[in-house]
């Protein structure tokens, strides 16, 4: 249920700055990687790739609304913890903030996910309940230009769909449904 968020809300304020993440990782993947100056994925069709998603963080699950109704996923039991959710969040921020900064060679148009995907960092960390923790490292890159490729067509999917998630999940946190 990706209902906008009501203009008038009291609590994180970060729906415009998730929306805007959304839209760049989704602009990027609708070029289907035609970079400035080249095709950054030449070779493979990047649509028939399965989406690569984070394996440390649980954003889907901890940040599942509370309902009456049947869940769709029986990952929960427990109520809805907006810290729990927003930790998540920032694990998957900070990854795929780690993971575009780190990629080689730096894609000009990689910009405006970057840049976004920042925003949205700053914007929590300023507006939102803290929710403070150690998160992992994870290794990234192989050093193989083609391998590198695939895997940055796979992350960026998995982006796109966390990205989707993070919007929902800001909208509900947003919404004040939880404290309900």
């Amino acid at each position: 249920m990706g209902s906008p968020v009501p203009p008038n809300t009291q609590q994180c304020k970060c729906s415009t700055a998730a929306r805007s993440l959304l839209s760049s990782v989704s602009h990027i993947m609708e070029k289907q990687g035609k970079m400035q100056h080249r095709d950054l994925f030449a070779g493979f069709n990047c649509t028939d790739l399965e989406a690569q998603m984070i394996p440390h963080t649980h954003t889907a699950s901890v940040c599942q609304p509370n309902t009456s109704e049947e869940k769709c996923s029986s990952h929960r039991g427990s109520s809805f913890s907006e810290t729990e959710c927003l930790r998540n969040i920032r694990a998957d921020l900070r990854y795929y903030d780690m993971m575009l900064n780190s990629y080689k060679p730096s894609e000009t148009d990689l910009s405006p996910v970057k840049t976004a995907t920042k925003a949205l960092m700053n914007c929590l960390n300023e507006n939102c309940e803290a929710a403070d923790g150690e998160f992992p490292q994870w290794q990234v890159w192989s050093g193989s230009s083609f391998d590198d490729r695939l895997s940055l067509c796979k992350t960026l999917k998995g982006f796109h769909i966390r990205a989707i998630t993070v919007n929902r999940a800001l909208g509900y946190i947003g919404s004040g449904e939880h404290r309900k």
